[in-house]
């Protein structure tokens, strides 16, 4: 599925209207079809009734409007409807859009109608609470996080958060950046978000999944075949790539060989978990590369099927040359006690592909450029603190625009970089931007990060695709943590309980 920013999405109703179809029937059509989502929606709620008492929070503008559509809409359906719009009466008229104000005129006489803006405080909380379903169209995709909420919408979306009713949100929830995903001092959080037409990009970022609940896209007929949309999200749809059926006339290196270069002194975990995950992941050999002084400890955490060849402090090129490798994977664990620039820039002359993880990452930042010359397929897996120090961020600028950055930094440095997040982004050198559908919370615990690392090398070493190792070795990771949080729940798991879940779901 394609991802827009807001602008983009404006950008694109406005060419519909003007060549094809005017904008009053564009909201016609994305409040009838928002309608039919809430009445499949409702329908699963696990209530007797079949008839609801629905409020509509709305705002003047075409959000609102479009909450009009879906007022008339479920009316008719024999819903019980009212609509509170975030204001007063007497302003109404002059704040309405041109097209929210004729679906107003619109609206049927068994719909109710509230101004929060003429209601005491105690009165708005009393209608929002005696709701069964809430419908949020106060705020659109064009809101900005960096204005001030006025004291009356936040009030509103507190009571809405305060209520049991189930909360749906048109397009976007209120009070959430669209493009960046970051919350004003209030937002709704929706159990359900319909975007209208394409998902916008704060959905997938930041606060974004926490707000949006549930995702379901409800097309509207605008042309969105522009080559300009780079954003995608991943749809559930399995890889067809990988994994493969494999041939009976085959052998291990017919499924790839695979060096990890991990682990020292405190973190040899880091090291074995990326080691089990790349065997368990597919490859045919996977051999680790291990300091002198952490062989006797590390030997016995790695599996039996692990080769390990060991190095005295320095790990050269007469150990690593002969050495067959068609993936390599540096940083888990590594730790920062050594300078190992020499190394990196011997692997990123090499032929084989490299994947960057962790500590790997920070020793990366003082040899940047030789990303630039390297000819090989690179691969970065940071996290949101790795990619501040790696291009030199702060916070507050990065999550001002996530997409931007990430894919500003793909592009200049012409590697795959693995934006790890609840929603993973993988951004490419040719500008392209992919969101992951997989994963869960109860994945945020230590050593998944390194799960990740290992799995992608091991599609990597079996594939020589980067782009494909980077989407599918998230989209597998996350997918083998949503299997153990479905039988045992989130709390309980671990990094390596994300490798024992492996098997159930690369088949």
């Amino acid at each position: 599925m394609k991802v827009v920013t807001p602008e983009k999405m404006a950008e694109l109703d406005q060419r519909e209207i003007q060549e094809r179809t005017p904008s009053i029937e564009l909201m016609e059509r994305a409040g009838s079809a928002a309608a039919e989502k809430i009445l499949d929606y409702i329908q699963k709620l696990p209530v007797e009734t079949t008839v609801f008492q629905i409020l509509i929070a709305s705002g003047f503008g075409n959000n609102g409007g479009d909450g009009l559509v879906i007022a008339r809409k479920l009316a008719e359906h024999g819903q019980r409807i009212s609509v509170l719009f975030a204001g007063k009466e007497s302003e109404r008229d002059q704040k309405f859009s041109k097209d929210c104000k004729e679906n107003f005129l619109k609206l049927p006489k068994s719909v109710k109608v509230f101004y929060a803006g003429d209601m005491k405080a105690e009165q708005v909380k009393a209608l929002i609470d005696e709701q069964s379903l809430i419908v949020d169209a106060i705020f659109g995709t064009g809101f900005k996080t960096d204005r001030k909420m006025a004291v009356l919408d936040k009030e509103i979306i507190e009571d809405i958060n305060e209520s049991d009713a189930s909360v749906v949100a048109i397009d976007i929830p209120s009070g959430l950046n669209g493009k960046s995903g970051q919350k004003a001092e209030a937002a709704v959080r929706a159990d359900l978000t319909i975007p209208i037409e394409l998902i916008k990009s704060g959905e997938l970022l930041s606060d974004g999944p926490d707000c949006t609940g549930s995702l379901s896209v409800a097309p509207i007929g605008i042309n969105t075949g522009d080559k300009e949309i780079y954003m995608e999200y991943q749809d559930d749809e399995p890889f067809d790539e990988f994994p493969k059926p494999r041939k009976k006339n085959s052998y291990k290196y017919s499924y790839g060989s695979a060096i990890i270069i991990a682990g020292s002194k405190g973190m040899l975990g880091s090291c074995a978990l990326a080691t089990d995950a790349c065997i368990h992941s597919g490859a045919g050999l996977v051999r680790v590369c291990i300091e002198n002084e952490n062989y006797p400890q590390e030997s016995l955490m790695l599996p039996r099927e692990a080769l390990i060849t060991t190095y005295h402090y320095v790990l050269t090129d007469e150990i690593l040359s002969p050495l067959r490798k068609d993936a390599i994977l540096f940083g888990p664990g590594i730790g920062r006690h050594m300078d190992y620039s020499g190394l990196i820039t011997y692997l990123l002359k090499q032929d084989a592909p490299v994947v960057i993880d962790a500590d790997g990452l920070w020793h990366l930042k003082s040899n940047l450029d030789l990303l630039k010359k390297s000819k090989t397929p690179v691969i970065l897996t940071p996290h949101m603190g790795e990619f501040m120090n790696l291009d030199g961020l702060s916070r507050e600028t990065l999550l001002s625009d996530p997409v931007r950055y990430v894919r500003e930094f793909a592009v200049d440095y012409g590697v795959t970089l693995v934006f790890k997040g609840y929603r993973t982004m993988v951004a490419t050198a040719d500008g392209k931007v992919w969101f992951n559908s997989t994963g869960n919370p109860g994945m945020a615990t230590a050593g998944s990060g390194d799960v990740l690392s290992g799995i992608i090398t091991s599609i990597l070493a079996q594939t020589g695709d980067a782009v494909l190792s980077a989407k599918a070795g998230v989209y597998y990771h996350g997918l083998a943590g949503d299997y153990y949080a479905k039988a045992y729940g989130p709390t309980t798991m671990a990094a390596g309980d994300i490798t024992k879940c492996l098997k159930y779901v690369l088949k």
